[in-house]
């Protein structure tokens, strides 16, 4: 009986460009094909240091291996659900917004946005609401090529531009981005 571990090699996998090709760890196998596809998933934390952003999780395909190098691309964020039910309370308006965007350089993404808000809203309000963030939204990611809507999306910067435009319709505690999917 031969011994197939023993022709098993390690191979390093990296971050895309947008998180500055930084190691993801190991993976092992027998035939460099057969990593194409697969899926590595990470925190934020572990790219950036940044331990209040820990309850962000990463996934990325592996598309490409040089030598026992495996170069990856973003597949999809996401964040712990554990985190989302800690902000959501009893007697809050919870708003989930998903949105099948297309950016400038013709990409698709599914973005899920979620508004929080400290009461019970009238649905006038929350209609508006859901209103301002699906427009803010189309519009931005139709200005922005993808790399640069997904560091914004996941770094917060356009949630808190929504917060400001949605806080005059009414005072929301928060304004996450709960999920962002490369669609093919």
């Amino acid at each position: 009986m031969k011994d197939t571990w023993k022709a098993k090699k390690w191979y390093n996998v990296y971050a895309p460009d947008m998180f500055g090709k930084q190691s993801l760890g190991e993976v092992v196998s027998n035939n460099p094909d057969n990593l194409v596809g697969r899926t590595m998933m990470t925190s934020l934390r572990d790219l950036t240091g940044d331990f209040s952003k820990s309850h962000v999780k990463l996934y990325f395909s592996i598309n490409e291996v040089q030598g026992e190098n495996a170069y990856t691309e973003f597949k999809q964020h996401e964040l712990l659900r554990s985190y989302i039910r800690s902000q959501t309370r009893r007697n809050n308006t919870k708003l989930d917004n998903i949105l099948d965007l297309r950016t400038k350089d013709g990409k698709k993404l599914r973005v899920t946005i979620s508004a929080i808000a400290p009461r019970r809203m009238q649905s006038s309000q929350t209609e508006a609401v859901k209103d301002l963030i699906e427009a803010h939204m189309k519009e931005t990611a139709s200005q922005m090529e993808m790399v640069p809507l997904i560091q914004e999306l996941i770094l917060g910067k356009i949630t808190s531009d929504i917060y400001k435009k949605a806080k005059k319709i009414y005072p929301l505690r928060r304004v996450e981005v709960l999920k962002v999917k490369k669609l093919k």
